[in-house]
């Protein structure tokens, strides 16, 4: 690198980081003298107030950076190229025979490292703290707890509560609509409180006191539907001492004893009738009686429906399980059930979709994955955000190009370029906002700005006397 890159570099460097300083603390202490009231009211001691801020702020920041770092990119170049026109530094330049367009290209560089910087904390720090942006001035942590609306999770599913408290990953009576691909509904679940939970590696929510309504092909609710205390089913005891015979049978080529009451380990059968699948550590059945069906006990048992076509429903677990029945058909009484769904849905994913800007707290994978699920109210303004995360380090690095040449120009005093750097600047931003809030689609409303004036500011850069 030579003498006068280092130059341009370091000049350029000390204005970012005085311009950051500057736009950064104005930003803070604008929204803090305009919303101080909100920090008043709270009910905490003038030192908790004060951390209170402080958490607040440091948070926002990283939002105030992706917002005003196009603007501290422009300001810091024009800064340090006005200062260096003042001193007569770029005459001084030319006279030895270098070109303006070498002493841009170190600014430009510069520029598109911030930019990467913007890229950076937008797409890896803001998500992984979004939860802390959703949060409220006056929003003492741990205390917040609201309503969901029919929020959509990877699986189809509809989920509503009447109140959430994320400090405890709590859903306080929740109701769930599971449907199939074509959003039709398969059933539904309701309960007295959902608690964040995992079953196995797989993640959801494990819902107390449950009561699930099946619908079958013919939108007609099963006449015998389950819950956290009764599992109905053609499996008994019967049937699975059955499955045990033939897989004792096949193990050690004799048949197993009719009178068998010893202890039966991993059981598994399956209940088409119900679309039942039933899993347990252990099957204990009772001594066989005369005139009565056969009883037993599972430990550890799992009760799992699904549809004709494999979509899973639900999982009921339980401690143990005993059967009360007939020899064909009867229920399993379950102990501490409990009824786990699988769901897509986290604390920190309930709590972005409480911001009128989840969308823009989001990265462009989660983006695009939203998207393909179609799990999105607004298509379109998703749509326009992913592109955005695309256009908008090249539209920083457009109106840095915009603003150059009235700089680097010695035709006109400084505040004269500086006042045309300003308006060309305040247009270009003017046409980014009017195409994206004028109804055009999301592709044209991202790229249009680059598209006009991409071409504009090439041309006015090589247009530079040099």
């Amino acid at each position: 690198m030579k003498t006068l890159d280092r130059y341009v570099i370091r000049n350029f460097l000390y204005s970012a980081i005085l311009w950051f300083i500057v736009l950064m603390s104005l930003r803070i202490v604008a929204d803090l003298f305009i919303n101080m009231d909100e920090y008043a009211k709270l009910d905490i001691s003038f030192h908790e107030k004060v951390q209170q801020i402080c958490s607040y702020y440091s948070y926002q920041s990283l939002m105030y950076f992706t917002e005003l770092g196009g603007i501290i990119i422009v300001a810091s170049a024009a800064f340090s190229l006005a200062r260096m026109n003042h001193t007569n530094e770029l005459t001084a330049m030319l006279a030895s025979g270098v070109s303006l367009h070498r002493v841009i290209w170190p600014i430009t560089i510069c520029a598109a490292l911030m930019c990467g910087l913007i890229v950076a904390d937008q797409e890896l720090v803001i998500p992984r703290v979004a939860d802390k942006l959703v949060r409220s001035r006056d929003e003492v942590p741990g205390t917040r707890q609201f309503t969901l609306y029919l929020v959509m999770d990877g699986n189809g599913g509809v989920w509503y509560t009447r109140t959430f408290k994320p400090s405890e990953e709590l859903m306080e009576s929740p109701v769930l609509i599971v449907r199939d691909d074509h959003y039709r509904p398969l059933a539904s679940i309701s309960g007295r409180q959902a608690l964040a939970g995992t079953l196995g590696k797989e993640k959801g929510w494990m819902v107390f006191d449950a009561a699930f309504l099946r619908i079958n092909t013919r939108g007609e609710a099963w006449p015998n539907l389950p819950d956290v205390k009764k599992v109905w089913t053609h499996v008994g005891p019967q049937k699975l001492l059955e499955l045990a015979a033939a897989r004792y049978k096949q193990d050690h080529t004799q048949d197993l004893p009719p009178d068998f009451s010893g202890t039966v380990f991993d059981v598994q059968a399956r209940d088409n009738h119900y679309g039942l699948t039933i899993e347990a550590e252990r099957f204990m059945p009772d001594p066989p009686a005369e005139d009565q069906p056969r009883g037993g006990r599972l430990e550890n048992p799992r009760f799992t429906f699904r549809t004709e076509d494999g979509t899973l429903l639900g999982t009921f677990l339980a401690q143990s399980a005993r059967w009360n029945g007939e020899r064909i058909e009867g229920r399993w009484e379950l102990t501490g059930g409990a009824l786990f769904r699988p769901s897509d849905l986290t604390t920190e994913y309930l709590l972005l979709r409480q911001s009128g800007r989840w969308l823009s707290l989001m990265s462009t994978k989660d983006l695009t994955d939203l998207l393909k699920l179609n799990r999105v109210p607004d298509r379109q303004m998703a749509s326009l955000t992913r592109n955005l995360r695309f256009t908008d380090p090249l539209n920083n690095l457009v109106m840095l190009l915009l603003g150059l040449p009235f700089i680097l120009s010695r035709e006109r005093a400084i505040k004269a370029s500086a006042t045309l750097c300003l308006l060309i600047v305040g247009a270009f931003y003017l046409f980014i906002y009017v195409c994206r809030y004028t109804g055009l689609p999301p592709e044209w409303s991202a790229w249009l700005p680059i598209l006009v004036f991409g071409p504009i500011a090439v041309v006015m850069v090589d247009a530079v006397k040099t």
